[in-house]
């Protein structure tokens, strides 16, 4: 799927920026002409079909290009940032920055030169023939490798397959070509919201701008400097924005996600830019999730994470795994066509999912008299690590 999307992307897109980071602008066209040469490079060092390639790379368009490379020749990719590979991880190619090799013994390891800039950074990658012919569809091939924060135990990866990036592709993108506006990346490359949401990026042609690192006031800088008018964060980097004082007079909407967002700053975010806040909320393992929309009043989003969105199913259930009444706190399960096909190297693990396909997302909460979520805390560590 990503492979037609990037053509497709290039062809009604082409010189728009795809991906900016600082100085570096990479076009939709160039985006598809160079990870075909990345996808060439990765044939002919021997990556297959199904193959594991590990990216210890930091945010940039080097990210973007391996990503999609591997995709595009039927390669699983794990995005896990500079450094260590989560624990446990046995790539079969590892693509890294200069510095001590995160790869295991025995495994492959490409270096990639990328604080260089973008003419140099793919050496010893491309090669300037076209990749191999596209292979047959297949929705349960796995893609992507989306990992857990690790905020209540170990990193664990959920792998999504074209079946799942399809079923998030047609809620975020539908039908429409061309529609997406510009966004800030504050989240790192392999995390969720962009190692699934890359097939609505290519069909909505939205660019993409980059940040190395997160920090508040270089996050002010681009979005003022190109007046992007959607700004997604965390809680956390939501009240950081606030606390640097600056105006932001382009945005037309906040989206708040991550982690559960306090009233008081959806209120505070809704008063400084006078801009509808909307609360989003899923686990890494469910793909889709919750959220309240712009026109919703205001309170819904500072006392609940809103309704389920088109296709999500939610149940609240006891530790028997037994449906509570309505009003009544438990455990809180999502169910969707993006759910997880399971963890890295394990096809399903009983432990979060429920026998009727539901996800486990270890939270506590409610659905109350209008039908919204509300969140009261997490459930005893039985429950996924998200």
């Amino acid at each position: 799927m990503l492979r037609l999307l990037a053509g497709e992307a290039a062809r009604r897109f082409g010189a728009r920026a795809a991906v900016v980071s600082g100085s570096m602008s990479l076009s939709f066209t160039e985006l598809d002409r160079l990870s075909d040469q990345v996808a060439a490079g990765l044939t002919h060092r021997g990556v297959r079909v199904g193959d594991l390639v590990a990216l210890a790379l930091p945010d940039g368009p080097e990210f973007v290009l391996c990503y999609l490379a591997a995709a595009k020749i039927g390669a699983l990719t794990a995005g896990c940032g500079p450094g260590k590979l989560p624990d446990g991880l046995r790539p079969d190619l590892v693509i890294t920055e200069p510095g001590p090799s995160p790869a295991p013994p025995g495994v492959e390891v490409i270096t990639l030169p990328v604080r260089r800039g973008l003419p140099y950074s793919l050496r010893g990658v491309a090669r300037d023939e076209r990749p191999p012919p596209p292979f047959p569809p297949d929705p349960e091939r796995p893609v992507v490798v989306a990992f857990t924060s690790g905020r209540t135990g170990p990193r664990k990866g959920a792998v999504f397959g074209d079946r799942q990036l399809a079923a998030i592709r047609a809620h975020g993108a539908g039908t429409r070509w061309g529609t997406g506006d510009a966004r800030l990346v504050t989240q790192p490359l392999g995390h969720l919201s962009f190692a699934t949401r890359l097939p609505i990026f290519l069909q909505t042609g939205r660019t993409s701008h980059l940040l190395p690192c997160w920090e508040a006031g270089a996050a002010v800088e681009v979005l003022r400097r190109h007046r992007i008018r959607v700004l997604q964060g965390s809680p956390r980097q939501l009240a950081e924005l606030l606390a640097t004082g600056a105006e932001l007079p382009d945005l037309t909407l906040v989206l708040s996600g991550g982690a559960p967002a306090p009233p008081g700053l959806i209120r505070a975010l809704r008063e400084r830019y006078g801009v509808p806040v909307c609360n989003r909320y899923l686990c890494t393992e469910a793909g889709l999730g919750l959220g309240t929309r712009p026109d919703d009043p205001p309170e819904d989003a500072e006392e609940s994470v809103g309704r389920p969105r088109a296709g999500v199913d939610v149940a609240i259930r006891d530790a028997a795994g037994r449906p509570v009444e309505e009003g009544e706190e438990g455990e809180v399960l999502l169910r969707s066509p993006a759910v997880m096909t399971g963890y890295l190297e394990r096809s399903r693990d009983r432990s979060v999912f429920a026998r009727d396909g539901f996800i486990r997302t270890g939270d506590r909460g409610y659905i109350d008299h209008t039908g919204r979520l509300r969140l009261a805390g997490r459930t005893l560590p039985s429950g996924p690590v998200s």
